[in-house]
């Protein structure tokens, strides 16, 4: 194994008094504990009570555990497409803990777009190593998530603060009305609903 590909593997270790999920070299979840302060985990957060929830890159599951936190057992599925992340989830991180969380390892963009049901929260936070995932912001992936999030529901969007942030704020706004933009450090959270 070439010394890109171990440092591009999922990793859980402990840093400044917490466990946190590294992939790539970049954090990707952190434990929620007495010790968290809120940061992009909390902004992804739908704003008022969801009945069911959809996370799409679910990683260590920071978010699942602080909606859970928040407003208790609420019915999440939380998608993830890498195996080893979702071991290191369930190992590290308690996810086996939270029994209102199904857990599918899958590929976002195929699961969405098969997907029956819809859902009252919805937040994508597709990134690995640091980078989008390729067709996170395409027409037809935004199309499923239109079809997926329910009337009234609510769209969470994890973006990078960049140069592209126009142009993927307009991509977004063309499937869905965008509520506001929130920064939390480096990202930019979208709020956003359905167009009809």
């Amino acid at each position: 194994m070439s010394k890109q590909e171990l440092l591009a593997r999922p990793v859980a270790h402990i840093e400044d008094g917490r466990k946190v999920l590294r992939v790539g070299g970049i954090i990707q979840s952190v434990e929620i504990n007495e010790r968290h302060v809120p940061d992009v985990w909390d902004a992804m957060l739908p704003n008022v009570r969801p009945a069911n929830a959809l996370i799409l890159g679910l990683g260590g599951g920071s978010i699942a555990t602080l909606m859970t936190g928040r407003w208790g057992p609420l019915p999440i599925t939380g998608i993830e497409r890498d195996p080893e992340v979702v071991r290191l989830a369930r190992a590290e991180f308690g996810l086996d803990r939270l029994d209102n969380l199904s857990i599918v390892t899958a590929d976002a963009f195929a699961w969405v777009h098969s997907c029956a049901g819809t859902f009252d929260a919805v937040c994508v936070d597709l990134f690995h190593a640091g980078k989008l995932a390729h067709g996170a912001l395409g027409p037809n992936f935004l199309r499923d998530l239109r079809r997926v999030l329910a009337p009234g529901g609510e769209l969470t969007y994890n973006l990078w603060h960049s140069a592209y942030l126009d142009d993927q704020v307009r991509r977004i706004g063309a499937q869905f009305v965008v509520q506001s933009l929130d920064r939390a450090d480096g990202n930019v959270i979208i709020r956003a609903t359905r167009t009809c």
